[in-house]
């Protein structure tokens, strides 16, 4: 997937003390469409950025608001997530960029002027989405029965939890 450059750290802006990088971009422009999620406010992104040697050391968190069905109880909710993002990129004499097969590791030469986070912001959000959901943990569900929001009602329905596909077996060695 190709993206434009919307969150180039340039490494001249990168202070030896360390350096505080902030960016907000909407979901939309980072192509995050995940489904059964919506992303009501922009992505941000607080970086810092310290200078150590051949290397430049970024920790940060990437933070939004997601607005997703419960899949317990149906109902849409808002919850905020957020995640650390930390990664060291060490400048080399190199003819391009070098996989190294580490995530946090970029082996860049010692020719670049930036490094574009796009695409570690976008996996650090999708990583961070819920599998399943939850308005709340303690979340009672819709009703088997009727179908009512437990959360919000007692139906008064009595759950039958028996299943007549073993009513046979449950004969033979008595209830």
């Amino acid at each position: 997937m190709l993206f434009s450059n919307f969150m180039k750290v340039e490494f001249r802006q990168v202070k030896a003390g360390g350096s505080v990088f902030s960016f907000s971009v909407p979901a939309a422009d980072l192509e995050l469409e995940a489904e059964g999620f919506k992303f009501p406010e922009p992505i941000e992104v607080e970086l810092t950025a310290t200078k150590s040697g051949d290397e430049i050391i970024f920790q940060g968190t990437v933070s939004t608001l997601i607005e997703a069905e419960c899949a317990r109880c149906l109902e849409l909710f808002e919850k905020p997530i957020s995640s650390k993002m930390q990664f060291v990129i060490q400048f080399m004499d190199v003819g391009g960029p070098e996989d190294t097969g580490d995530d946090d590791f970029v082996v860049l030469p010692k020719t670049a002027e930036d490094y574009d986070i796009t695409n570690r912001v976008r996996e650090t959000i999708i990583l961070e989405l819920p599998f399943k959901p939850l308005c709340e943990v303690s979340c009672k569900g819709l009703c088997p029965m009727c179908g009512e929001n437990l959360n919000e009602t007692d139906c008064g329905c009595t759950q039958d939890k028996t299943d007549e596909r073993w009513d046979t077996l449950r004969q033979l060695f008595g209830d």
